[in-house]
């Protein structure tokens, strides 16, 4: 703004408002452009524009202006420059096209200075400097010459007060505001002035101050005593009021809050309620039924013993419970003093990992999200699973993926219609097991995953997974056969024990005693409408396969509580690429040949930890190994959540990479937990680039994207040094492990293959 001062008169007021006015006439008489006409400009050639039209002397583009905040539909906070007048010329500013030629100019301003100059402590003018908009925020406006307020280029502004004498200084024009510091020195030249008025009318007023003077004392006293009063009551009054206010506010918010929550309730409830009885009401029948006369049946040899506790879904005596060290026992549930344990663990059984490794492996185990081990063959991705259970009292169970895997029942199995019988898959047995195990924790791999294509045999039940904050239920198929066996089950008992009562049997009858009974086997054969060549042994055994099968085999599982599911994958010419269903969903952990591990520094990483003993493995509860729960929310304040959101909107958007609210809110979680075993950073972030970002780089480079630019050029030229810079300590991590040196090799190739980027190659 122009800080030279003249002395005006009242008068003047008029003519500087006369003076503006012709300004905006003359503003508008300009040029106007249409936004055909600047299609083809340059961004030097659209600021030329704009300093011409605005009479700017230099690219400098000074205003001033009103901060001004507002809040968008998302409730996100949005800080603008409006009624924006020119430093120089102290004209208003108007872009000159077509449609947008009558209404003033409003600026974008960068939330920290909008939150720095636009707070109460602050005058709402400043002083800043503009900038041209991104293309693509000019683009999203239709507004080819939009401006932004430069970062950092904010200064406050402070307005002239009443108490000022404007008739002993103000602006040349319109204009009541100064930097402070011109006011000041002006505001001391005044003073004397002022002190000499003011003294002056002392002395004419004097006198009748003093005759007043006495009087007004006592009224003020009575005054004041009264007005004392007043305010304390009013004070008082107003807090009632406001108290009275905010209780009925938070009352009525509870309230609707209350009737929101009955209803989603409701809602659900009935859902669920539809659900489970549409589905288990059949089933729930049968193990009622067979509850009840699991004695009656065992007698009469329709059901084996290991049959009924399977179907009951019995807890199996802790056959395979391992002697170890209790983890909150031992170390008071330190998550780091376990990987050091763990580490000593494996190395005492000649199995060498870094300790970065098992950090990272643990954290993601505790996820409970699906954990995908990727790295070529003999990298020690199954050895993984297998070393970390037995180091921690778990079992681990490796399920062979076959390439001609097409469906769920791949992995589930079916129900078979001809023989009445579920064929069940290693998968399943092994979910059925850890049901029936539920103290110790299963890790069941699915090795060689991506032989077949995942999304067509997995992806239903990664979705299943999906839910969160509830025990998924596997649907294994319909309740019609449970069903159908119920009857013809009753009926067979009801026939037998009529049978009993008009022979007056007491106790017990076994399946051969009746056999052996010709007046009870007559007279099971007419109840039944038997002839003299139909067999009842033949009768028996189908009802004892028919029941036994329903029995093995129950119509729905829930997803045991204490498995980990696992994939260990190759990338090769013989496997598939994953899906980004599968990528969105999952952690991929990278490995590389363990001939490229440091030994020595894995055993210095032992020694420094003092455990006398570590040949027991390390027994953990199910729940310190991680327990299913919502993602933690999108935080927009958090520093994570803020970093890749601007890395998805300036890098991975415009690469074709897509990310959803769900990844940021899983590295959330993931950083949560990580930060039991390692508090740094630059590990967490790290991780999370090799897990769920650089997985997604699989593109051909050679296409243009912002300004003309190849987008392998954009990952080489600027995103890695951004990477570089949210890693400054991106050196002291093992190049095999570091996502800075993946990205780098991600470079590397596509510059020998074509442009064509792939994380995976």
């Amino acid at each position: 703004m122009q800080e030279n001062i003249r002395i005006i008169k009242k008068s003047d007021a008029l003519t500087i408002l006369t003076k503006s006015m012709n300004d905006l006439k003359q503003m508008t008489g300009r040029k106007i452009y249409d936004t055909t006409e600047l299609e083809k400009l340059s961004e030097e050639e659209l600021v030329a524009c704009l300093r011409d039209s605005w009479e700017m002397e230099d690219d400098q583009f000074e205003v001033w202006g009103e901060i001004n905040k507002i809040k968008s539909k998302e409730d996100i906070t949005i800080w603008r420059l409006i009624n924006p007048y020119s430093i120089k010329s102290n004209k208003l500013l108007i872009y000159p096209l077509r449609g947008h030629d009558r209404v003033s100019c409003s600026f974008f301003i960068n939330p920290v200075d909008g939150k720095k100059f636009g707070s109460q402590n602050h005058s709402r003018f400043i002083r800043c400097k503009l900038e041209l908009s991104p293309r693509l925020e000019r683009e999203k406006h239709q507004i080819p010459f939009e401006m932004n307020v430069a970062p950092g280029s904010c200064s406050s502004l402070i307005e002239l007060p009443s108490v000022v004498p404007h008739d002993i200084f103000t602006f040349e024009d319109k204009t009541s505001f100064l930097t402070e510091n011109i006011y000041e020195f002006y505001r001391h030249q005044a003073e004397e002035k002022i002190k000499q008025d003011i003294e002056s009318l002392k002395s004419i007023h004097s006198k009748e101050l003093l005759d007043t003077q006495k009087k007004l004392e006592s009224v003020n006293k009575e005054i004041l005593l009264a007005v004392e009063k007043r305010e304390a009551e009013t004070q008082h009054n107003t807090r009632l009021e406001i108290e009275k206010q905010n209780s009925i506010r938070a009352i009525e918010a509870l309230a609707r809050e209350k009737q929101n929550k009955d209803l989603e309730l409701s809602v659900l409830t009935k859902k669920i309620f539809e659900l489970e009885s549409e589905m288990s009401k059949k089933i729930d029948r049968l193990k009622n039924y067979v509850s009840e006369k699991v004695d009656f049946l065992r007698n009469f040899e329709f059901i084996d013993e290991e049959d009924a506790n399977l179907f009951l879904l019995e807890p199996k005596p802790n056959s395979e419970h391992v002697d170890g060290v209790m983890f909150k026992d031992a170390l008071n549930g330190d998550y780091r003093q376990a990987v050091s344990y763990i580490q000593a663990y494996s190395v005492a059984h000649e199995i060498l990992y870094p300790r970065h490794i098992i950090e990272n492996y643990l954290t993601l185990l505790r996820t409970k999200d699906l954990i995908i081990l990727a790295g070529d063959s003999g990298s020690g991705k199954t050895n993984l699973v297998k070393s970390f259970a037995r180091a921690v009292g778990g079992k681990s169970v490796i399920i062979p993926v076959k390439p001609n895997w097409t469906s769920s029942e791949d992995l589930l199995g079916y129900y078979n219609p001809i023989e009445k019988k579920y064929i069940a898959t290693p998968f399943l047995e092994a979910l059925i097991e850890a049901t029936q195990n539920p103290e110790i924790p299963y890790f069941i791999c699915l090795d060689e995953m991506n032989l077949a294509r995942v999304e067509y045999y997995f992806a239903d039940f990664l979705s299943l997974l999906e839910s969160r904050d509830e025990t998924p239920e596997i649907k294994l198929y319909g309740d019609d056969e449970s069903s159908h066996v119920l009857s013809e089950l009753k009926t067979v008992v009801d026939i037998i024990q009529a049978c009993k009562e008009k022979y007056n049997r007491n106790g017990v009858v076994k399946f051969i005693e009746i056999l052996k009974d010709d007046d009870l086997n007559s007279q099971l054969r007419q109840a039944f409408g038997f002839g003299d060549k139909d067999s009842l042994i033949k009768y028996h055994s189908e009802i004892r396969r028919m029941l036994s099968a329903v029995m093995t085999m129950p119509s729905s599982i829930k997803m045991p509580v204490n498995v980990h599911l696992i994939g260990a994958i190759n990338i090769d010419e013989t496997t598939h690429y994953l899906s980004p269903k599968i990528l969105d969903r999952a952690h991929v952990m990278r490995f590389e040949s363990p001939l490229l591990f440091d030994w020595n520094q894995i055993l210095d990483e032992v020694d420094q930890y003092d455990f006398e003993d570590v040949s027991k493995p390390l027994i953990f509860d199910v729940e310190s190994l991680g327990v299913r729960e919502n993602y933690p929310k999108f935080d927009r304040d958090n520093e994570f959540c803020r970093t890749f959101t601007d890395l998805n909107k300036e890098f991975f958007h415009p690469l074709g990479i897509e990310f959803g609210m769900r990844t940021i809110r899983q590295g959330l979680h993931y950083q949560a937990l990580f930060n039991d075993v390692n508090n740094d950073n630059y590990s967490f972030i790290n991780n999370f680039l090799l897990h769920k970002v650089l997985p997604k780089f699989t593109f051909d480079g050679s296409k243009k994207i912002n300004e003309g630019k190849a987008k392998l050029d954009n990952i080489e030229n600027v995103l890695i040094g951004r990477i570089k810079d949210i890693l400054p300590a991106y050196k002291d991590f093992p190049d095999v492990f570091s996502a800075v040196i993946a990205l780098e090799t991600v470079v590397k190739n596509a510059r020998e293959n074509e442009g064509i980027v792939n994380f995976w190659s």
